[in-house]
């Protein structure tokens, strides 16, 4: 009995005891991860939970005057790509890359996507330009 009174009391004071924190480092998934946000402007490319499109969000955009994005990879060894810009009068955007074609309702993805690589080209009101790169895998 006194020894289970012991180990209790043991246990207890072990956990009053205070102990450092440990602080996990911050996992960043490739193609999920947000840019740091030079001038209040922030880009945020997310897969799709199908793994068939890319969704790509933009914010703060009152900051930019043009913007420009670039997406490019490989389909069974055939180069595939997609170009657009926006003109950023609103605040926030978004938009999304199919990686297949569509036709109404049918769509083909492409299959064995490799070498995905994401352009987007800001320019801002202060009369710089800013160029962020994004490797994606999936």
């Amino acid at each position: 009995m006194k020894l289970k009174v012991i180990l209790v009391f043991l246990f207890l004071v072990l956990l009053l005891i205070p102990s450092p924190a440990l602080a996990k480092k911050k996992i960043v998934r490739s193609g999920q991860a947000s840019a740091p946000r030079p001038y209040g402007v922030w880009v945020k490319p997310k897969l799709r939970s199908d793994h068939n499109a890319l969704i790509l969000a933009f914010g703060s955009l009152d900051y930019a005057t043009d913007l420009n994005y670039t997406l490019t990879y490989t389909s069974d060894k055939i180069a595939q790509g997609v170009q657009g810009s926006h003109q950023p009068e609103t605040n926030n955007f978004q938009t999304e890359f199919l990686f297949g074609t569509c036709s109404g309702a049918n769509c083909v993805y492409h299959q064995k996507i490799t070498d995905m690589l994401l352009e987007v080209k800001l320019k801002l009101k202060t009369g710089k330009t800013l160029i962020q790169h994004y490797q994606i895998n999936l």
